[in-house]
């Protein structure tokens, strides 16, 4: 299964206003093949430091989907206030290993 890790930098002040952003533009963007797995923040190290680890059906699925989800007047909208936000984003593309939670639970084998 594929993911994508978002590594976000928040500016100071600005988680709050990020997290009341990603709750418009999430479901934007499940609606058109992401799935959210989950949402961290930091609690030790680099202050407003955001984690998302989405499930995606493919590589190419990153690209497509963001685009299809400009095109939502409430995506456009919401998504215009991230620059406010953020300081520096990074993805990174991922396979899940066979040991993972999820790999093991799809075999019937989670413990």
């Amino acid at each position: 299964m594929p993911f994508i890790l978002v590594r976000l930098q928040c500016r100071y002040g600005k988680v709050e206003q990020f997290n009341e952003i990603m709750s418009h533009l999430v479901p934007v963007l499940e609606d058109r093949g992401w799935r959210l797995v989950g949402a961290y923040q930091n609690r030790i190290g680099r202050l407003n430091k955001v984690y998302d680890l989405w499930e995606m059906p493919d590589a190419n699925a990153i690209s497509s989907v963001l685009a299809l989800a400009a095109q939502v007047p409430e995506f456009q909208q919401w998504a215009s206030g991230l620059a406010e936000c953020l300081e520096e984003e990074e993805l990174e593309f991922m396979n899940e290993l066979p040991y993972s939670l999820a790999a093991r639970e799809r075999r019937g084998g989670a413990s």
